[in-house]
């Protein structure tokens, strides 16, 4: 009997040791995603004295990445705010990234139209298009999926 009591004890002090390093391993993950978001937008400030569209893409760029990286931050907060796993963030992060990608892909395509001085053939344009077509897909079906989620968890 003494023997189990013992065995209890260990097993208990053990899961509040590996719960407490859990913890720190979290808030240090977060503490990092809030540097790295910090170091984006410390990259991003030279853009500013670029007036060109290059340099305004390169901020709208980082901006959204910024976003990106504060989003993935929320879980790790709820995480250690014990409350429950929520599939929001990460739908918002999937939103935001495909967001990016037709801005990215829409600023590319316009630039090199300007620079190279004539409009795309049919050959050319296909796979933007394409490719535009998918993220919008996906921004939609994330959109109905946020949407259905935001309902069930209220």
């Amino acid at each position: 009997m003494e023997n189990s009591k013992s065995y209890f004890l260990n097993v208990r002090l053990l899961r509040k040791v590996l719960i407490f390093a859990d913890d720190i391993i979290h808030f240090v993950v977060a503490l990092v995603l809030v540097a790295c978001a910090a170091l984006i937008i410390v990259k991003t400030l030279p853009n500013f004295y670029n007036h060109g569209i290059t340099g305004i893409i390169h901020i709208l760029n980082d901006v959204l990445l910024t976003l990106i990286v504060m989003e993935l931050l929320w879980p790790i907060v709820r995480f250690l705010q014990r409350k429950p796993f929520s599939l929001n963030p990460f739908l918002y992060i999937g939103i935001i990234s495909c967001t990016r990608r037709i801005l990215m892909i829409e600023a590319e395509h316009s630039v090199l139209s300007q620079v190279s001085g004539h409009s795309s053939q049919w050959a050319e344009l296909w796979p933007v298009l394409a490719e535009l077509g998918a993220n919008v897909t996906i921004v939609l079906v994330l959109a109905v999926a946020l949407r259905m989620v935001g309902t069930r968890e209220n």
